[in-house]
């Protein structure tokens, strides 16, 4: 990896942050923050996808280490919302353990993934300007409100409503 910037002949945005063509290996870019290359080579984008090349480079974290924890963030909100359907409804019960405190674990689970999402993807979106990810990130903040966010105010409405009473 070289760490000198383009030649303005081939491409005339070098002092920008962003996805850069590498010359040494046809095919492939990397992340250049307007002073050296940063985080590994990627593919570039098929152009004929369904997504634009912009938007697909935008879904990667590139660099940045909070996007790669907010993306990892939104698998973790969506394991966690499958796990709190499932002792929601039910289907996983261990036995000597009430069902309710199993479904109040379910949402503390969750909250604390939604929030850990939701701080990663704020940080994320601070650096996206010199790091990229932006996309990612901002999918990430949606799905930690949307879905990871909604057990925190469950929580707060159970400790509201004077907790959960033994039956």
């Amino acid at each position: 990896m070289s760490s000198a910037p383009f030649d303005d002949d081939l491409d005339p945005d070098q002092s920008g942050a962003g996805w850069q063509p590498l010359l040494e290996k046809p095919g492939y870019e990397q992340w250049y923050d307007g002073a050296e290359w940063r985080g590994r080579p990627h593919r570039e984008p098929d152009p004929f996808s369904a997504f634009t090349p912009d938007l697909a480079r935008s879904l990667r974290p590139g660099p940045n280490r909070a996007a790669h924890v907010a993306r990892i963030g939104i698998a973790g909100i969506l394991l966690s919302f499958v796990l709190q359907t499932l002792v929601a409804t039910s289907t996983i019960v261990i036995s000597g353990v009430e069902q309710i405190a199993l479904i109040i674990a379910a949402l503390v689970v969750a909250a604390a993934i939604g929030i850990g999402t939701a701080v990663a993807a704020t940080l994320a979106l601070r650096a996206a300007p010199r790091l990229g990810g932006k996309a990612i990130a901002s999918l990430a903040l949606g799905t930690s409100i949307l879905l990871g966010l909604a057990p925190v105010l469950l929580l707060v409405a159970i400790g509201l409503a004077g907790g959960v009473q033994a039956g």
